[in-house]
C-alpha cells in the first residue's frame, strides 16, 4: 500500500497548489488555444503523466483500486495546474507551435538528482564537470566535492562557524592536490603527462588563492576563487578521458555524432526594431549565451544539434514558443501543425533522432525508450532538468523517437516544485546547458530572432556520416 499511499500524499498536495495558489489562471483565455487565422483550436502544452507500474502478485484487488484512482486523481490536478496557470500558457502570437513536438512537464514521485531540493546541484559547469567519464576514485574528485558540495553548503548556513568550515574545506581540497599528486597524475594519458603537471600547478595555486580569499568572509570574492579553481579542475579531468567511453549502436550511424564536447554561441534579437531585453532591470542590446553542448552523455543528439549548428539551420529562425516554462523554436515549417517537421534527407523523409537518455551508474545511454517505460522510474540522468536553461530536444507526445530539429531551454525553476519531483527527467534527450547568460533566456519572447547561432569550439568532436 506504500505506493498508493505516496500517490494519494501526492496528489492531495497537487490539490492544495492547484486550490491555493493566487498565480494560477481559470479564465477560459487561460485554457484554450486557437492557432491565428485558422480558427481550429491547438492543443495546449499538457503533461503526460505516466505513473503506471506492474502490479505485484500479492497485491488485493483493493489495493488496485486506490492505485488506479490516485493515478487518476493525480494526472488530473497536476494536468490542470500546469495548463491552468499562466506561466505554463503560451500567448497567441504569429507563430504557431508547427507540428506535434512540444515540450512537457509535470511532477511525480520520482527521486533524480536534479531534484529542487537545498541541497539539488543547480549548477550546470558542476553537473557537466560530474558527467564527465573519468576514474570516479580519482583523488581529484575528493578535492572538488570539498569546494562544490561542502562549501556550498556550508555557504547556505547563517551561523558563524560556517567561516571556520568554509576554510576548512578549502584547506583541505589544498592538501589532497598538494599530497596526491601522483595519484591524481595516474589517470592522465602517458603523451599528456607534462600538460597535467603544468595544470596541476595551476590548481594548487588556484586552490590557495581561494584559501587566502576566505579570510575575507565576502562570498563573492570567495565565489570568484572557487570558480577558478574549479574550473582548472575541470581542465584537468578533460586531459584523463583517454578514449570515448562507449560504442555507440551501430543502427545510428548515420546520424552525427559528438565524441566529446562542443560549446555553441547563440545570439537573438528583439523582433521589433529597437527593442531591447530587459533582464531585473539591466538593458542588453541583443541576448548573447553560450551553451555546453555534451556528447559523452548524449552523441547523437547533441551531434545532431551541433550539426545543424554548423550548418547554418537556426540562423534567422524565430523564436516560436515562450511561456515561462520553455523557450523552444527549429521547426523550419512553424505554420504547418501536421506531422513533424524537421531536417529533409534527400529522400525527402525527416530526419529523425531516438530517445537518449544516460542514467547514473549506466555504462552508455539507453535509446528510444524512457526510464520509466524501461522499468527504471528511480533512475537518476546524468544531465537532469535542474538547471535553468537545460538544453533538449523537442518531440512528440506519443513517439520518444521523432525529434528532430526543434530544441528548447528549460526556464522553470525547480523552486517552483515540490523537491524530489520530477517527471521530465529520463523522457527528453538532454543534452547541454547555458553555462553563459542563461538569465537571459527569461525575456526572450516569441518572433524574437536568432540572428547567429555558431560553433565556436569542440567542432573537431563532430562526426559526420558520408
Amino acid at each position: 500500500m506504500s505506493m498508493a499511499r505516496g500517490r494519494t500524499f501526492l496528489a492531495l498536495q497537487a490539490a492544495v497548489i492547484l486550490f491555493a495558489s493566487p498565480s494560477l489562471c481559470f479564465s477560459p483565455s487561460c485554457v484554450k488555444l486557437r492557432s491565428p487565422g485558422k480558427g481550429s483550436s491547438l492543443r495546449a502544452p499538457r503533461p503526460s503523466v505516466m505513473m503506471s507500474v506492474k502490479p505485484e502478485q500479492n497485491v488485493d484487488s483493493f489495493e488496485k483500486r486506490i492505485s488506479k484512482l490516485t493515478n487518476t486523481v493525480f494526472s488530473g490536478i497536476l494536468g490542470a495546474s500546469l495548463i491552468l496557470s499562466p506561466a505554463m500558457v503560451p500567448t497567441d502570437s504569429p507563430v504557431s507551435y508547427g507540428g506535434t513536438a512540444y515540450a512537457q512537464g509535470a511532477t511525480s514521485s520520482k527521486v533524480t538528482r536534479g531534484a529542487p531540493s537545498v541541497d539539488a546541484n543547480k549548477d550546470p559547469e558542476s553537473i557537466l564537470r560530474l558527467s564527465l567519464p573519468i576514474n570516479p576514485k580519482n583523488p581529484i574528485r575528493e578535492a572538488q566535492a570539498e569546494l562544490e558540495m561542502k562549501m556550498d553548503k556550508a555557504f547556505r548556513e547563517i551561523r558563524g562557524e560556517r567561516w571556520s568550515k568554509i576554510l576548512g574545506y578549502s584547506r583541505k581540497a589544498l592538501n589532497i592536490v598538494s599530497s596526491k599528486s601522483d595519484a591524481i597524475l595516474k589517470d592522465v594519458s602517458p603523451d599528456r603527462q607534462a600538460e597535467g603537471k603544468a595544470l596541476l600547478d595551476e590548481v594548487k595555486s588556484s586552490l590557495e588563492s581561494v584559501v587566502k580569499s576566505v579570510e575575507t568572509q565576502d562570498v563573492s570574492v570567495i565565489e570568484k576563487a572557487k570558480r577558478g579553481a574549479l574550473e582548472k579542475i575541470g581542465l584537468l579531468e578533460e586531459l584523463m578521458i583517454k578514449d570515448f567511453p562507449f560504442q555507440i549502436p551501430k543502427e545510428y550511424a548515420k546520424l552525427p555524432q559528438l565524441k566529446g564536447r562542443a560549446v555553441v554561441e547563440m545570439t537573438i534579437k528583439k523582433a521589433a526594431d529597437g527593442a531591447k531585453f530587459d533582464v531585473d532591470g539591466t538593458v542588453y542590446e541583443q541576448a548573447v549565451f553560450r551553451v555546453v553542448c555534451d556528447g559523452y552523455t548524449a552523441p547523437i543528439n547533441a551531434g545532431a544539434f551541433v550539426d545543424l549548428v554548423n550548418r547554418g539551420f537556426y540562423n534567422g529562425m524565430a523564436v516560436q514558443r515562450s511561456d515561462g516554462f520553455v523557450v523552444q523554436t527549429g521547426d523550419p515549417e512553424p505554420e504547418n501543425t501536421e506531422g513533424v517537421h524537421g531536417l529533409k534527407n534527400s529522400d525527402g523523409s525527416v530526419r529523425t533522432l531516438p530517445l537518449e537518455v544516460f542514467a547514473d551508474g549506466d555504462k552508455e545511454p539507453t535509446y528510444e525508450t524512457t526510464l520509466e517505460d524501461d522499468g527504471r522510474p528511480l533512475a537518476q540522468p546524468k544531465l537532469p532538468f535542474s538547471v535553468y536553461g537545460t538544453l533538449a530536444m523537442a518531440r512528440s507526445e506519443d513517439n520518444a523517437n521523432d525529434a528532430s530539429t526543434q530544441f528548447f531551454f528549460l526556464l522553470f525553476d525547480p523552486e517552483l516544485t515540490t523537491a524530489g519531483r520530477n517527471l521530465m527527467d529520463g523522457r527528453f534527450s538532454t543534452f547541454g546547458y547555458v553555462v553563459e547568460g542563461n538569465r537571459l533566456l527569461s525575456n526572450v519572447e516569441v518572433g524574437d530572432k536568432i540572428v547567429s547561432a555558431k560553433v565556436i569550439s569542440g567542432l573537431d568532436n563532430l562526426v559526420v556520416p558520408k
